[in-house]
């Protein structure tokens, strides 16, 4: 474990954009902290509408298609200025299904420890917010399990944000015949420029854990846990105000590694680069990238850049390369409505193979307050 936290704060290659992948972390919204709400209470919806369709024909993942929506009504109080109380529940509805898929409740504590620190229990500020690689931590996370629950603190200065956190997904008591699973992460990115230059150079690093046990369980399967890891150096150009916005150059180094050795692979360690370009304009962004890896295994990954198969039992492919472009579209009407198209193509070289995906998404996110309420 030591040698991965060297390699976790050491490894620096060539350059990174800013989360190498398409921004969508407005897709589901965490409100932000409002120190200047002390004793409001609010009644807060969080809505996403979206399709996505995607047409995968290759031997790692099947196409498939993902259409419906996501409410959140909550309530939220500010009990003072540092400390903010949430709770609701969540509904997923996928169409085409005559009841909701998921019906879950939802309570978090959000306590601001100091300006810059946070502290989260409960549901946290997870999916797309953690800010990983997709071939870490697939983005349609936020639609098949948008709620993590469990605890987090994220720091956010003018040159270092990090983002650790716990999932507890799921939970055992004495006896159980279930195992016990959780994940922990930590994201962060250090700004080694001046905040303001208009040349950002920063160094990411992503390290994310899976486990699967427990002592207490009569669990039959051996104890399990699965580690990536990421970093790299980031370059951003800013070019202004007008059509084009910014331009990133970058290159992820990323890391498997099975911990104790129970995958049920042969393999228990691999490496990919990820170089990437990418242009934001002012609707959105164009972006290219390369991933290259070589028994590659991230089990909240996107399964499309694996190196084992997600339906066919067994399948595995020693190496992989993959061309990956995508194009979005954002246009925001108002500050609670937000619209976004995107188009994703992803061609296997050595199969020869594309596969693609597309998809629409209208989020809602109002916020009306309630009243005053003092809290003593």
């Amino acid at each position: 474990m030591l040698r991965w936290i060297g390699v976790f704060f050491c490894i620096v290659m060539s350059c990174n954009l800013a989360w190498s992948q398409v921004d969508q972390t407005w897709r589901y919204y965490y409100p932000e902290f409002n120190n200047k709400a002390e004793n409001n209470l609010y009644f807060r919806l969080e809505n996403n509408n979206f399709v996505k369709n995607n047409e995968y024909f290759g031997n790692y993942i099947e196409g498939y298609t993902l259409m419906g929506y996501t409410a959140q009504p909550s309530l939220i109080y500010y009990a003072g200025s540092r400390l903010r109380i949430k709770a609701g529940i969540h509904a997923i509805q996928f169409s085409g299904m005559t009841e909701f898929t998921q019906v879950l409740p939802t309570f978090s504590i959000h306590m601001q420890l100091t300006d810059r620190l946070g502290l989260i229990m409960g549901g946290l500020k997870g999916d797309v917010h953690h800010r990983l690689l997709e071939p870490l931590f697939d983005p349609e996370n936020q639609y098949t399990r948008p709620i993590e629950n469990g605890f987090q603190f994220i720091f956010n200065a003018d040159r270092l944000w990090v983002d650790a956190w716990v999932d507890w997904e799921q939970f055992i008591v004495l006896g159980d015949t279930k195992p016990e699973k959780f994940t922990a992460g930590i994201s962060g990115e250090w700004l080694l420029s001046k905040k303001d230059n208009d040349i950002q150079v920063a160094i990411p690093a992503q390290m994310i854990v899976t486990h699967l046990g427990g002592q207490i369980s009569n669990y039959s399967e051996r104890m399990q846990s699965l580690a990536n890891l990421a970093t790299g150096l980031k370059l951003n150009y800013s070019v202004g105000e007008g059509f084009i916005r910014d331009i990133s150059l970058a290159t992820y180094v990323a890391a498997y590694e099975d911990l104790t050795g129970h995958s049920g692979w042969d393999f228990t360690k691999g490496s990919a680069i990820y170089p990437v370009a990418e242009v934001k304009y002012k609707f959105g962004s164009l972006m290219a990238g390369y991933w290259n890896a070589h028994n590659f295994l991230a089990p909240k990954g996107s399964s499309i850049f694996q190196s084992t198969s997600n339906y066919q039992p067994g399948y595995y492919t020693k190496s992989r390369e993959i061309v990956t472009n995508k194009l979005s579209f954002t246009k925001t009407f108002m500050k609670q409505i937000k619209f976004s198209a995107m188009i994703q193509t992803y061609f296997d070289i050595p199969a020869k193979q594309f596969d693609y995906s597309y998809g629409i998404n209208l989020v809602f996110t109002p916020n009306f307050l309630i009243s005053k309420v003092k809290f003593d």
